[in-house]
């Protein structure tokens, strides 16, 4: 998101503040010592230009996302992407948040409203902290259970303020409860369509080598090149899996490469050729349970003579692609979902069971 969709969208915040503080003070009310329909974070709106840091304080774990001309970054992951579509969200619902009754200041009833310490890992609250460019507080504000209505109303959310024992009970909520540091990360890494795929090679630890390509390079499926000539064929698309490696892949976690070393005897190589002569060497590695890759990409180089290579009809510029994947992940290794990079894990005896139907 931009400076100026993310300005926008704090202006369009602001007067939604302003109509709903209005609509609360026309309203028939009973009197309380409670200043009802007053903004929470009043400062933020104002400050939202200035907004460099958001903290997030949740079961024991601190992410800090950082503002870096249009784009936010994770600090715990050496300065990866956030998502900062999700980061706007949470900063217009906390800039709507207001003040609808007062209840408990007795901290020994915080856990029960979940508005606890968020420094223990068994904690429900949430506490988001708000620092501008000069490295001053803007707002900081533990968010705890939620109040469920009926209807149209909207849902409420207890809260507490910094340096302020007492709990409110605040109109809106914020909806991403998302925890963990990868939770705020941008989770698309590529999506290359199976049908640009001309062939995959993965080497095994072992050395055992696995070949799916398409022949010709126009063909709608993949087969497996080296399987044995007496092999029967596949009848449940196996073979057009490993085309599908780079589709719509995401990430749930993301390291430095350097502090995630991939042990030789545990790493598979894979190297993915497009229909167009670009390429991207990728390693697979499963460690602690958890799938670990590294890529690289090559874009198109110039055609060799007799090459099986095919012109791009789809418009997509593969040098962008490549330099693109490279400069976000170049640095990197990406823990993947099992389901992305399943296939890479097949051995032969696997394929030749799965082709004689066992």
């Amino acid at each position: 998101m931009t400076n100026k969709s993310f300005n926008i969208l704090c202006a369009i915040t602001a007067v939604a503040v302003v109509l709903a503080g209005i609509a609360v003070f026309s309203q028939p009310r009973l009197e309380t010592s409670y200043p009802q329909g007053i903004s929470l974070l009043p400062n933020l709106v104002q400050q939202a230009e200035h907004l460099k840091t958001v903290v997030i304080r949740q079961k024991g774990e601190t992410i800090s996302l950082d503002r870096e001309g249009g784009a936010w970054r994770a600090r715990e992951r050496h300065g990866f992407e956030a998502d900062s579509e999700k980061v706007a969200n949470l900063l217009i619902a906390l800039a709507r948040m207001t003040k609808i009754e007062g209840k408990t200041s007795d901290p020994a009833r915080y856990a029960r409203l979940e508005v606890e310490d968020p420094k223990d890992a068994t904690a429900a609250s949430r506490q988001i902290t708000l620092i501008d460019d000069t490295g001053k507080q803007v707002g900081d504000i533990v968010l705890g259970k939620r109040q469920y209505n009926m209807g149209t109303q909207g849902n409420n959310t207890y809260v507490r303020l910094s340096g302020d024992p007492q709990v409110w009970l605040a109109s809106g909520e914020v909806e991403d409860s998302a925890t963990g540091v990868s939770g705020w990360l941008k989770k698309d890494v590529i999506d290359i369509p199976s049908a640009q795929v001309a062939r995959v090679t993965v080497t095994h630890p072992n050395g055992e080598k696995l070949v799916a390509k398409r022949q010709p390079v126009e063909a709608p499926n993949m087969i497996i090149e080296n399987l044995p000539k007496s092999t029967a064929a596949f009848e449940d698309g196996t073979p057009d899996t490993y085309a599908k490696l780079l589709s719509a892949m995401v990430l749930e976690d993301i390291v430095a490469a350097a502090d995630k070393p991939f042990p030789k005897e545990q790493t598979h190589d894979v190297v993915i050729e497009g229909v167009t002569g670009w390429r991207v060497e990728m390693q697979m590695a499963e460690l602690d349970g958890v799938h670990w890759i590294k890529m690289k990409g090559f874009p198109p180089g110039p055609a060799k003579p007799g090459a099986d290579k095919i012109t791009d009809t789809s418009g997509t510029d593969w040098t962008k692609v490549m330099n693109d994947l490279n400069s976000r992940f170049g640095d990197y290794a990406i823990a993947v979902p099992m389901y992305q990079v399943q296939t890479v894990k097949s051995r032969m005896t696997d394929l030749l069971q799965r082709a004689a139907g066992e």
